[in-house]
């Protein structure tokens, strides 16, 4: 039976958007809602504000600016070391007072969009659904605040650790060179915190101190 132009239309606009969506993306790996922990990714910003790429970041890192800790994402893993990413087409991002609370941990509408795509498509298909369980996490967790107090220019990793009241074994971190570059924290499906697999703690690749500022 011939397709009605109507349903032609939706079936080519649907396709357009999935591939629009695979190429800003990348290449679609695995299946939503089969991962076996989540990583919560914070980003030091001062280190990020120091790069070429962070420089050209006026919403995070333009004059009047003055971020420490804030959300980059919170990522479904495997426990191997890879990830699920670009697993479904999902709905474009749209306002809410979910994403709207949240803009002021997580910056840029640019990044929220880019982590939906790549990260919440492997999750669910509600947008506040998704963005709400990393507002729940950090609530929860927190963002270390006194690590932004002035005159703090390096400090030990142990030390850092210390600032969020968890296991050692639940944190890892990435530097670029001895510069704090993130804070991994390991949680599981119901978002609370776990010992990282091996495979996360051989990436922490800090040295015993690092640069925050």
């Amino acid at each position: 039976m011939a397709k009605s132009p109507l349903i032609a239309a939706l079936v080519a606009s649907a396709f357009c958007a999935s591939a629009a969506m695979a190429d800003q993306c990348g290449p679609t790996r695995g299946r939503p809602g089969q991962f076996d922990y989540y990583l919560l990714s914070l980003s030091w910003a001062p280190s990020y504000c120091a790069t070429p790429s962070g420089r050209q970041n006026r919403q995070e890192c333009g004059p009047g600016t003055d971020y420490g800790m804030v959300v980059h994402g919170l990522w479904p893993q495997f426990t191997n070391g890879q990830w699920p990413q670009c697993c479904q087409a999902v709905a474009p991002l749209t306002p809410s007072p979910t994403i709207d609370k949240l803009s002021r941990i997580m910056i840029g509408s640019s990044l929220m969009e880019h982590e939906w795509e790549k990260h919440g498509s492997c999750v669910t298909t509600r947008q506040d659904a998704y963005f709400g369980s990393i507002g729940q996490v950090v609530a929860k967790l927190g963002l270390a605040p006194t690590l932004s107090a002035k005159g703090i220019t390096t400090i030990k990793v142990s030390e850092l650790k210390r600032h969020w009241s968890l296991p050692a074994p639940s944190i890892t971190t990435r530097c670029k060179g001895k510069r704090l570059g993130e804070i991994h924290i390991c949680l599981d499906l119901k978002l609370d915190p776990i010992a990282c697999p091996a495979a996360e703690i051989e990436a922490d690749n800090c040295p015993g101190s690092v640069a925050l500022h």
